[in-house]
């Protein structure tokens, strides 16, 4: 007879291969839009790349849809560019953020405002995104680039991640980005709510299994979850 710790291991081996068994028939299904993401690496090579992404994460925090009334709108998003914000008085930076971040109807705008300008002055303190974006890349592997991350404000293991995800950098291929998404997908296998990365270490063996990077995986269940909870 098993003990519970070994049939919990067996549920959650069985619940990954069945992951990975509808992971592998949707990314043959939808290889053209995964290539395609990956063309978002060409934005490393933004000057403003870590600035850019640190207001994308802030725009989409909450609601996807948080992007398309930010980032894609330039009236809203022109105000929020780096040169914009380090032109203002320092006495007016935040109200400026909390005003644009309203404007844009980004969930819960007065806290998206103080971290946009939180991370402002840490970036001006590094010497601006230029020289941030160099210290960024410089460092040595995932987990660095991690840990610097999260010292900026509203940036915890998820935005640490996806920022780096977002461009398909190198170092970020086996990470998953854990979101509401993904906990709908462990809620649906049963697998237990555990740390971050043991439940990020269950989605990388089930990409594994399936023959796809972890990026894959991420991206897979972000875009198509419908699609994913259907087959499960």
């Amino acid at each position: 007879m098993s003990t519970p710790l070994q049939a919990q291991a067996q549920a959650q081996a069985q619940a990954q291969a069945q992951l990975a068994d509808v992971a592998r028939q949707l990314a043959a299904e939808k290889r053209g839009q995964l290539d395609a993401l990956k063309a978002n690496r060409s934005d490393l090579e933004r000057p403003d790349f870590l600035w850019h992404y640190l207001l994308q994460s802030f725009a989409t925090m909450g609601r996807s849809a948080g992007r398309r009334r930010l980032i894609e709108e330039p009236a809203n998003y022109e105000r929020l560019t780096y040169p914009a914000l380090l032109a203002l008085p320092d006495a007016q930076r935040l109200t400026v953020a909390c005003e644009v971040c309203r404007t844009a109807g980004l969930r819960m705008p007065n806290r998206k405002g103080a971290f946009i300008t939180a991370c402002f002055d840490r970036i001006r303190r590094l010497g601006g995104p230029e020289a941030a974006k160099a210290q960024l890349l410089a460092l040595p592997g995932r987990d660095a680039k991690i840990q610097w991350l999260k010292q900026f404000s509203g940036i915890g293991d998820k935005y640490a991640r996806n920022l780096m995800m977002d461009v398909y950098h190198e170092d970020f291929r086996q990470s998953v980005a854990l979101d509401t998404r993904i906990h709908r997908i462990s809620d649906r296998l049963g697998v237990a709510a555990r740390s971050y990365r043991a439940q990020e270490a269950f989605y990388l063996g089930a990409a594994a299994q399936a023959g796809l990077e972890g990026w894959e995986m991420d991206r897979l269940l972000y875009n198509f979850l419908p699609i994913v909870e259907m087959r499960l």
